[in-house]
């Protein structure tokens, strides 16, 4: 009961932080924000602070990591069933959450996160190609190199995206990610027929 306790304020805890941080980053520039601030908006201790986090770099990859657990989660529940990759939910997650995924992503600091989500999404675009039962015959272009382009592709988009507003709908983003995206990957793989390219929404 008493480690129960301790776990409960514990998570607690991390959620004041990581909840402060992000208010902040929403407020000033990475650099700018010290310790003491994030003390002082989460209205925690320094001794519970440090408890928890070695210093201010380790909250933002405790941020980081969360983020993307939460994106593998997605992608790996929804692996497949939305074609190559879940465009649309990954578009739709984002809007319910720009507030965070902004704050995250601005300045030098964003671009951890990027290269991590970028990672992620093409190791997950590839492990779905992979099984589909159609890929025992490799297509002019290797997958990874498949897997590369559209992920990329992808999170320029999503980039442009987010950095200036949203001024489409999730899915009218989606709608034109996979018109621009479909066809190149189709030739690539080069399967006319290929239902986890082409299936709805087709990326």
């Amino acid at each position: 009961m008493k480690h129960d306790k301790q776990d409960r304020r514990s998570q607690r805890t991390r959620r004041l932080v990581n909840s402060a941080f992000l208010e902040l980053l929403s407020e000033k520039r990475y650099d700018a924000i010290t310790v003491q601030d994030i003390l002082d908006q989460a209205g925690i201790g320094r001794s519970t602070f440090y408890s928890h986090y070695v210093d201010k770099d380790d909250v933002h990859t405790s941020l980081i990591e969360d983020m993307l657990e939460r994106m593998n989660q997605q992608l790996s529940k929804e692996r497949g069933a939305h074609g190559v990759m879940p465009s649309l939910q990954l578009f739709q997650h984002i809007q319910d959450d720009h507030k965070h995924f902004r704050a995250l992503t601005a300045g030098q600091t964003g671009e951890r996160l990027w290269e991590a989500v970028q990672a992620a999404l093409g190791k997950s675009i590839e492990q779905t190609l992979a099984s589909d039962a159609t890929a025992d015959s490799p297509g002019p272009v290797p997958l990874p190199v498949v897997s590369s382009y559209l992920a990329g592709a992808f999170l320029n988009l999503l980039k442009w995206w987010v950095q200036s507003g949203m001024p489409y709908s999730p899915e009218e983003m989606d709608r034109m990610f996979r018109l621009l995206a479909l066809p190149g990957v189709t030739a690539a793989l080069d399967r006319t027929g290929d239902s986890a390219v082409q299936g709805h929404p087709a990326a």
